[in-house]
């Protein structure tokens, strides 16, 4: 690993708020436009899991009688 990767992982929770924190509204615009284009990319690959079915319960499978 190079050593900004290394120093990303070894940053704690509040080092990173703070680092985020101080950049500018321009900075902060261009790694959500980098997040979401990452986030299409893995959507069109089929990489993303799609969440398991939750089975019904019970209650919603029986016919309710009047």
């Amino acid at each position: 690993m190079n050593g900004k990767v290394t120093s990303k992982l070894s940053m704690s929770k509040q080092e990173l708020r703070k680092r985020l924190a101080a950049l500018s509204f321009s900075d902060k615009v261009k790694i959500l436009e980098k997040l979401r284009d990452r986030s299409l990319v893995l959507a069109a690959s089929g990489l993303r899991r799609r969440p398991a079915k939750e089975p019904q319960r019970q209650s919603e499978t029986r016919d309710v009688k009047d």
